[in-house]
């Protein structure tokens, strides 16, 4: 499908952090979950999710941007790790037309295999993956734990450790398949204010301010598999939200459904009201 008449593509790479950061902001307005990005919070989230600005994609009418496909790339593996289309060219056919464009040149590139993530709820956008191929893999959600009172017995000191070593525990300690945001590769890109955290040199966390003052996100937390049914988890737990008092700890919409769903509910989390699917597609299909 071709592009709408006056509309071109452009390289995200012809455009500063900030602009980009910009338009993603109006990308996003009046979206099942409104968007608003600077450039240090742009900077910040995309660093880590290995954004290839070749591959990403500015689609203008004159000097207007009107749409934007960005692409996060390790291997054979692409993700559009966001998309997003003014309110004026919404429903016009441009999300579908500037994807397939980005998804050529995917295949062109020689990469095997194209991810997202969208919103559960948003309908229209949940119809135009699966008319271009996309298949559901998975459920991913999120879950908050409403800070409250601490029994002091299950509080133990965590010792502060380089979160690139978390993330090479979870590497090799952790679940298979992780989703993007929490993969391994991910999590080596935390710098602070992310920290990492250990208990007993067995359990490890990785924690970071979230965007509303009363929320702690919690990024990862893994034990060693010698030390589990143990309680070490749990402990981990206590202890954060006994060093975070006023905090609420939150996990991202972005956890998958089926993994450590029990645990998770035991530890009083709930879950939160926006889910995702994660989708992939066969680019060599």
């Amino acid at each position: 499908m071709p592009l709408p008449a006056g509309v071109v593509s452009r390289p995200a790479l012809a455009f500063t952090t900030d602009a980009l950061a910009e338009i993603m902001t109006a990308c996003f307005e009046a979206y099942v979950v409104p968007m608003t990005m600077t450039g240090e919070a742009f900077n910040g989230r995309f660093r880590r999710e290995n954004l290839d600005l070749q591959a990403s994609r500015v689609f203008v009418e004159g000097e207007h941007p009107v749409a934007l496909v960005l692409v996060v790339r390790r291997g054979w593996t692409a993700r559009i790790g966001a998309m997003g289309i003014v309110t004026d060219f919404r429903g016009k056919g441009l999300g579908r037309a500037a994807l397939q464009s980005v998804m050529e040149d995917l295949r062109k590139a020689g990469d095997r295999r194209l991810l997202l993530e969208v919103i559960a709820s948003n309908e229209p956008a949940v119809r135009l993956y699966k008319s271009l191929g996309f298949k559901v893999r998975r459920n991913l959600v999120g879950y908050r734990r409403p800070a409250g009172s601490i029994n002091p017995a299950d509080v133990t000191d965590l010792v502060e450790v380089d979160p690139l070593t978390v993330a090479r525990i979870v590497a090799a300690e952790g679940a298979p398949d992780l989703p993007w945001f929490m993969a391994p590769e991910t999590l080596a890109a935390c710098t602070a204010p992310a920290r990492g955290l250990a208990l007993s040199k067995e359990a490890f966390a990785i924690v970071e301010p979230a965007p509303q003052p009363n929320l702690l996100s919690l990024r990862t937390l893994v034990v060693a598999r010698h030390a589990r049914g143990r309680g070490l988890g749990r402990r981990m737990i206590t202890s954060l939200a006994a060093a975070h008092p006023q905090q609420d700890l939150v996990i991202s919409a972005n956890f998958p459904e089926e993994l450590a769903a029990g645990f998770i509910t035991r530890m009083g989390f709930e879950r939160t009201p926006i889910g995702q699917f994660e989708m992939d597609l066969d680019l060599t299909a």
